[in-house]
């Protein structure tokens, strides 16, 4: 009995350890499930900003011919506030961040 207990236990513990260890948005980008990932990895004052930093992103990317599979949603974020601060300035984007961390 204590050997089927281990068989079941052991590997449902490392399954969900790996589950865990990443967070929503250091996964990589999926059309798909991105507003879900996004939603989960951000707080709820700034799941709808995050998402439009990322949409932006995305639509640059594809205009440039630039595939967005290789990047993480955090790293399309960071691109969409690049964006943003061409649009406007850099103090506005840094404004943004700040008051939406």
């Amino acid at each position: 009995m204590k050997k089927l207990t281990q068989l079941l236990i052991i590997p449902l513990v490392v399954l969900n350890l790996f589950a865990c260890g990443q967070q929503p948005l250091d996964r990589k980008y999926n059309s798909t499930t991105m507003w879900f990932d996004i939603r989960e990895g951000s707080k709820p004052r700034n799941d709808s900003l995050n998402h439009e930093l990322c949409n932006q992103a995305v639509a640059d990317n594809t205009k440039r011919g630039v595939k967005n599979d290789g990047f993480t949603y955090r790293e399309l974020i960071d691109q969409g506030y690049e964006l943003l601060a061409k649009a406007h300035s850099k103090a506005y984007a840094d404004s943004v961040r700040e008051a939406h961390k």
